[in-house]
């Protein structure tokens, strides 16, 4: 059975540099995200390195969206899932803009939490579903040191990312008694687009997927 890698809310930084290494690797590649422009840009940087990779528009802000692609491909393919998204704010500058629990509206908190957090547990949810019926497979997700040391600026990033974490160590052991690798990359420094950091980080994902079973490990710390 061919291996799969999907990543959702693939990203220009740590979600692109993870498709070219996965595919370096054979692996088919999935991209997906609300933004089929971003997609189509990504799909476009990855066809100068010889990879080729389906596109998927799927919002996490709609967990409904993100359990239905995860469930569909997990019964086709052998799966490996990167949970890549995530709420950071930045002002015109591209500088990232600290935004305090009363900075945001209630909508604004509702959707930063589903992205976050709700549609991973549901990503997560799905994966354990298909997987479980072969025995293995693969979870991923990105992490921050917001997760460890939460900032009163950034708030639900911090929540999303401890309940990551939480939700990692927690699922660890049950998933590795079906064959299922959970781990989280908690990645504790802005990563820009097309850098070294973030093909550093590919190669954490890469290795996590690569580490034999007595070698799993749930959580890796980078920056």
């Amino acid at each position: 059975m061919k291996s799969t890698l999907l990543i959702i809310g693939s990203g220009p930084g740590i979600g692109l540099a993870t498709a070219q290494r996965f595919a370096r690797e054979g692996y088919e590649v999935v991209l997906s995200s609300r933004n089929l422009k971003n997609l189509q840009a990504q799909s476009a940087k990855l066809s100068t390195y010889g990879v080729k990779a389906t596109l998927e528009v799927a919002d996490a802000n709609d967990s409904t969206q993100i359990d239905n692609l995860v469930a569909r491909l997990a019964n086709k393919t052998r799966l490996t899932v990167l949970y890549n998204a995530g709420v950071l704010r930045y002002d015109e500058a591209g500088n990232l803009k600290p935004m305090t629990l009363t900075d945001h509206s209630r909508e604004q908190l509702e959707s930063d939490i589903n992205i976050n957090l709700t549609s991973a547990l549901v990503a997560v949810r799905a994966a354990e579903i298909g997987m479980s019926l072969q025995n293995e497979g693969s979870i991923f997700i990105t992490g921050g040191g917001f997760g460890i040391n939460p900032s009163p600026d950034f708030l639900p990033i911090s929540i999303g990312k401890a309940g990551i974490r939480a939700l990692t160590k927690g699922m660890f052991e049950p998933l590795k008694a079906k064959g299922i690798h959970i781990g989280t990359v908690t990645v504790s420094k802005l990563i820009d687009s097309d850098s070294q950091e973030s093909r550093d980080v590919a190669d954490i994902f890469w290795d996590m997927e690569s580490s034999p079973k007595e070698a799993w490990v749930w959580e890796r710390v980078y920056g």
